[in-house]
């Protein structure tokens, strides 16, 4: 079983990758460095600029293969505010829940059917390396 349990409550950090504070892709990327799996930084300038980070998220996407259902440890891409995917957390064991950070928040699991999230799901993907 993975032990992700010492991330949650990690607050939420603009171009976070440490304990001190982490952005949603500084939190998949630690989890799968956890996992034995490097994915790549992806660099973006402002968080409140979602065409911007629309476009990271579309490039990022060819380095990833979906797939048609949840798994485990895949990525999970969400539309929180639409059209843009913009952001992304990691599908848990389970294949239910996942775990993800927003801004202003920290880390928590969430369920992938909850109310808030199940309609702004937009893909499962997993490494392709």
């Amino acid at each position: 079983m993975f032990d992700y349990k010492d991330l949650l409550g990690i607050p939420f950090k603009r171009h976070g990758r440490d304990k001190n504070g982490m952005d949603c892709y500084g939190l998949v990327m630690e989890i799968q460095k956890r996992r034995g799996v490097v994915i790549p930084e992806f660099a973006y300038g402002d968080d409140v600029d979602m065409s911007l980070i629309h476009q990271m998220v579309a490039q990022g996407k060819q380095l990833f293969e979906k797939i048609d259902r949840p798994e485990a440890f895949c990525f999970v891409v969400f539309s929180v505010l639409p059209p843009y995917e913009t952001h992304i957390g990691v599908v848990l064991e389970d294949s239910n829940s996942f775990i993800h950070i927003m801004r202003d928040k920290s880390v928590v699991v969430s369920r992938l059917d909850a109310v808030a999230w199940r309609h702004r799901i937009r893909g499962f993907y997993r490494w392709a390396a």
